[in-house]
């Protein structure tokens, strides 16, 4: 078993632990962002969707894949994201929501990822989606096809890039869909902005690598 292997089933047996929740999440949430109690959510009957966080090897080692939106109109016009979206009545449930949106957005089959876990689902207001994040790894991957009508690019990240907390900057200046602009937490990769929901739910998952590595 190589390195990143071993890495990888720790992970598993962590996130069978609970789940820091909202505590991790909002390291990462803008100030601005209302918390919200699970009844308020359901009361504003969200749309499901979920989302892959998706770990695999390269030389340099475990990365995580991105992808960039199209710069459409819209709540998450421009915007970093994990590969996903909303769940499609044919869908199982979430995990295969994911599954099918990862293969469809940046071309790698389920036959190819490994489920890990899941994280804390997470309450997207502006859009009103109830995302629930899947963490898996990918094996025998050797490049990404991306969905030419909603990515505009796909970015790859060293995992080790968010365990850094230098990498976070807390005043990112940010202009919002309806044209107001925030200072908001985000992980700036070179020319790539990473804050939101995406940031929230790599705030949680960072938590969790930082606990096991402490372990």
């Amino acid at each position: 078993m190589n390195p990143d292997e071993n890495f990888i089933e720790k992970l598993r047996k962590e996130l069978q632990k609970p789940l820091p929740g909202e505590a991790a999440q909002f390291r990462m949430a803008p100030t601005y962002r209302p918390r919200f109690t699970h009844e308020e959510v359901i009361k504003q009957q969200p749309r499901l969707g979920g989302v892959m966080l998706l770990l695999y090897e390269k030389a340099e080692g475990l990365h995580i894949v991105f992808t960039q939106r199209k710069d459409y109109k819209g709540v998450h016009g421009g915007q970093m994201s994990f590969p996903g979206g909303k769940k499609d009545e044919l869908d199982a449930d979430l995990i295969a929501t994911a599954l099918r949106e990862t293969k469809e957005e940046v071309g790698i089959d389920k036959s190819q990822i490994q489920l890990i876990g899941k994280l804390t689902e997470l309450y997207v207001q502006p859009s009103n989606f109830l995302v629930y994040p899947i963490v898996g790894y990918g094996t025998g991957i050797t490049g990404f096809t991306p969905q030419k009508d909603e990515v505009e690019k796909i970015v790859e990240i060293p995992l080790t890039f968010f365990l850094d907390r230098a990498n976070v900057n807390l005043q990112t200046e940010i202009k919002l869909f309806n044209g107001m602009v925030v200072n908001v937490p985000a992980f700036v990769y070179g020319t790539h902005v990473i804050w939101g929901a995406t940031a929230i739910i790599l705030s949680e998952f960072t938590f969790i690598v930082e606990r096991l590595n402490n372990d």
